[in-house]
């Protein structure tokens, strides 16, 4: 998805996709966040739908009304990669000054080990 292109606007509804553990309507979206209204977001999923970015999930009861629901179908990681490469971004430079700022010893051991397993797999 490195040719994705997103606005502000569709960006932040996404990010509201990407931090729900559940698919959500266009009217949950302006209750989580109260910078978004309804208008803009309606606006936003239409769009989202058109770049295959979110998709509908179920269709669900929201008060006495049954209304579509919605989920991401990429990761922001996926996203965020995407971006990166689109941009001819050095990954090792990146990923150099993010580990300088890691100061979790798990998680440095878990890059450890996520970095040893794909040596193991492009063998």
């Amino acid at each position: 998805m490195k040719d994705l292109k997103l606005s502000n606007k569709e960006l932040d509804v996404m990010q509201v996709f990407w931090n729900s553990d559940e698919a959500l309507a266009s009217s949950d979206i302006p209750k989580i966040e109260s910078t978004l209204n309804i208008n803009t977001v309606r606006v936003a999923i239409k769009n989202l739908l058109q770049k295959s970015v979110i998709e509908v999930a179920d269709i669900a009861q929201r008060g006495t009304v049954l209304t579509r629901t919605y989920r991401p179908t990429i990761s922001f990681e996926d996203y965020l990669s995407g971006q990166l490469e689109h941009m001819k971004f050095n990954s090792l430079n990146l990923m150099s000054a993010l580990i300088k700022q890691e100061t979790n010893d798990e998680n440095l051991d878990d890059l450890e080990r996520i970095i040893k397993e794909h040596r193991h797999n492009m063998k």
